[in-house]
């Protein structure tokens, strides 16, 4: 019986990494380290012909060449547009969104969640416990980030504009507010999960911004500021093994159905 081929593109660890175990796993794999379609890339669909393609965390700059992809290929996607996939739906091209994939966001979120608490400790230099800090958005990140805070005795409060959000992080004993720029963010961190441009600095700033969404942030004011952080992809940076291991798990959940 042929093995199953599988190709990893892109530079974040995390893909790296899991061509690693799937080799380990019993499958043929490779990895090109870009986020762009190279001539690397080319080489490597002509010779490897893999029948599974992970593509990269974000949207690749560059398309593949429908001609290149064999008939029964699978595309497995991060963050990627409708219009850059619609000629490979088109094409008979099977894709799947690993960032859907049920068990594996909430494994994701709850790594980035222990990755924010080291950028946090980097970045500052204190301690959490006693300190304040307004979670924004109570997805997924977001909740898994307000637990970790106040399982180390930080103060937090929950940001949202839906009324079920705020109801439930009430429930789960959390201060709660509207999400709105005009809080009182004096004395706090501001750690923001939403991927929208929402928060405009004012007068009484918080004392440090961590945006953990994707980019470009919550900043509607496109200026740098000192106290403010875009930290995306932080499973791959700090924990790019657990994070691996996550996404080949939820790989295979999603080619074994």
């Amino acid at each position: 019986m042929t093995k199953e081929k599988w190709l990893f593109i892109g530079s974040d660890q995390r893909l790296s990494e899991c061509n690693r175990l799937m080799t380990n796993r019993g499958y043929e794999s490779r990895s090109v380290k870009t986020n762009a379609y190279t001539k690397e890339l080319k080489s490597t669909l002509i010779d490897f012909k893999p029948q599974n393609i992970v593509l990269p965390i974000l949207e690749m700059d560059g398309s593949i060449p429908l001609e290149l992809l064999g008939i029964g290929s699978s595309f497995y996607t991060g963050v990627v547009s409708e219009e850059w996939l619609r000629p490979y739906k088109q094409g008979g091209i099977k894709v799947e969104s690993y960032l859907q994939e049920e068990l594996f966001i909430w494994e994701n979120a709850r790594i980035t969640a222990e990755a924010f608490i080291l950028a946090y400790y980097s970045e500052l230099g204190c301690t959490i416990a006693g300190k304040r800090f307004h979670v924004a958005g109570y997805g997924r990140v977001g909740k898994m980030v307000a637990d970790v805070l106040a399982s180390l005795g930080g103060v937090v409060t929950v940001m949202a504009r839906s009324v079920a959000q705020l109801s439930e992080a009430k429930l789960r004993g959390f201060k709660v507010d509207q999400l709105s720029d005009s809080v009182n963010l004096v004395n706090s961190c501001l750690v923001n999960t939403i991927p929208k441009k929402w928060f405009s600095a004012q007068k009484d700033t918080p004392l440090f911004i961590f945006d953990l969404a994707s980019a470009p942030g919550c900043l509607r004011d496109a200026s740098t500021l000192e106290y403010y952080r875009l930290l995306p992809g932080l499973p791959g940076k700090y924990f790019p093994v657990d994070a691996a291991i996550s996404l080949a798990d939820a790989l295979e959940r999603i080619h074994q159905r």
